[in-house]
């Protein structure tokens, strides 16, 4: 999935908790600063960003005891986590609080892209305006929904009847995700006001990151059964069982004494005559890696240059894991090589760095709020159907 897309579906997939509901508004400004104008739109969308994040923290905070069906503007709770600064607040005030932040954010942003003079690179402007449109008029994910047998909702439908237009959607989101994306390279990428250095990257690179591979083999059968013509699994006996980890032992010999994966790879192919190599390659920082806790575990405590096997699950769920650990200064050349990769890492290095400055652009920024037409939002427009 496009990279901008991925970002854009963390900050819109949370609106699908709701039911369309409220009332147009004829546009007019909102936020203001002497060179743009922000339509109320953008903060009704800011509104109904932060309405919804309130609604995720709640839900995780209160377990069993969230009642779906209940407002939730009048909870009190603490937002900010266990040691959050603002302490306990009233829901309906941290949603409005919120919103005012997520406009300044985008307000804050307009006003860097000016003063570095940055331009915009066109390609990647009408690239996330076409993402925008698919998305407001088809909804997100519309080709998996629709493959899937389901309905998609458009986010047109979901967010217009609010006085939400097209062009404020495409302001407060792909166009933001733009707009953040060229400050960052400014600031930190080649050439850049605090360019991170090569040596730095690698460094972090070598430091951080784990390659490693590994591929599964089964311990069970299938089958199909002829009466009810749905596919069984059969566990494998414990003499079958004995005899793949066997064979897995003898490989984890041959690497640990030196002999390259790739060969160990071919001979494992060759005796089972499998075309395609079955082998999953990984280079990624372990503590965000989606492998299941046991193979994790065993990937963390290999040395570099190693193999090792385990089995995971039980009964006709059962696989047997092979896996190797490489020397992750060999790769570093080469993963560097690819602007994708430098670029993902350089995000996740200056990742803090970057927030505390969107924390201080967005606080000091000078900006005319139009407190009147504000105002006339309230949250609980989001709550009209409970």
């Amino acid at each position: 999935m496009n990279n901008l897309k991925k970002i854009c579906a963390l900050i819109l997939a949370v609106f699908m908790i709701l039911t369309v509901a409220g009332c147009s508004k004829k546009p007019s400004w909102s936020y203001k600063t002497d060179n743009t104008s922000y339509a109320e739109g953008v903060y009704i969308y800011s509104l109904f960003s932060a309405y919804n994040e309130a609604y995720s923290i709640l839900q995780e905070q209160l377990g069993d005891d969230f009642d779906a069906t209940a407002s939730i503007l009048d909870i009190t709770a603490d937002f900010d986590g266990e040691e959050g600064k603002e302490g306990k607040i009233l829901c309906r005030n941290w949603i409005e609080n919120q919103a005012d932040i997520i406009t300044r954010n985008l307000v804050a942003l307009d006003e860097k892209v000016l003063e570095y003079g940055i331009t915009l690179d066109k390609t990647q402007v009408e690239s996330a305006r076409e993402l925008a449109r698919e998305d407001w008029y088809l909804g997100p994910y519309y080709e998996y929904y629709v493959a899937s047998g389901y309905e998609a909702t458009s986010y047109e439908d979901m967010l217009s009847p609010y006085g939400i237009s097209f062009d404020s959607f495409f302001t407060s989101t792909y166009l933001a995700s733009v707009k953040q994306s060229a400050i960052f390279d400014y600031l930190y990428g080649k050439g850049g006001t605090e360019e991170v250095s090569d040596k730095e990257i690698e460094d972090y690179f070598t430091e951080n990151y784990t390659s490693y591979a590994y591929f599964t083999v089964n311990l069970y059968e299938t089958s199909i059964n002829t009466e009810t013509n749905q596919q069984e699994y059969l566990p494998y006996s414990q003499e079958l069982i004995d005899g793949v980890e066997k064979e897995l032992k003898e490989y984890a010999k041959l690497i640990n004494s030196g002999t390259a994966y790739t060969e160990v790879m071919y001979k494992y192919m060759k005796a089972h005559n499998i075309a395609d190599n079955p082998t999953v390659y990984n280079i990624e920082i372990l503590d965000n890696s989606a492998l299941g806790e046991e193979v994790l575990e065993a990937v963390k405590d290999l040395k570099e240059g190693k193999a090792t096997y385990l089995k995971v699950g039980t009964g006709d769920t059962s696989v047997m894991y092979f896996v190797t650990k490489f020397n992750i200064e060999d790769e570093t050349e080469e993963y560097l090589k690819a602007d994708g990769n430098r670029h993902t890492i350089l995000q996740t290095l200056k990742a803090d760095d970057f927030k505390t400055y969107l924390d201080g652009i967005t606080e000091s920024v000078k900006v005319e709020v139009n407190e009147k037409n504000i105002e006339k939002y309230n949250p609980a427009i989001f709550e009209e159907n409970l």
